[in-house]
């Protein structure tokens, strides 16, 4: 009899084993949003999808909209080392 595994690492094998790891990977700035701009900015926020590099995000008013847009760069830093991965090369607020 086999031990138990950890889910994550059954998923993370079975997105591998579907060729869809990197997908996966894509849309970690989606699923990990709160973590990465943290819970008072994710209040406010709604992250939408990933296309073609760029995450959309729906924002809650026009002040928050420009206060994100100051700090895009900042927020991309941390998108790129809470998933190890450069795919999101841009984010458009809407």
């Amino acid at each position: 009899m086999s031990r138990p595994q950890n889910l994550s690492h059954v998923l993370s094998k079975m997105l591998k084993t579907l060729g869809l790891e990197e997908t996966a990977k894509r849309y970690e700035a989606v699923t990990r949003w709160e973590e990465i701009v943290g819970e008072k900015v994710a209040a406010v926020t709604v992250p939408e999808r990933v296309s073609h590099g760029t995450l959309v995000v729906k924002v809650t008013s026009s002040v928050w909209k420009y206060e994100l847009t100051l700090r895009k760069q900042e927020i991309l830093q941390k998108i790129h080392q809470v998933t190890g991965s450069l795919d999101v090369k841009d984010i458009q607020w809407k």
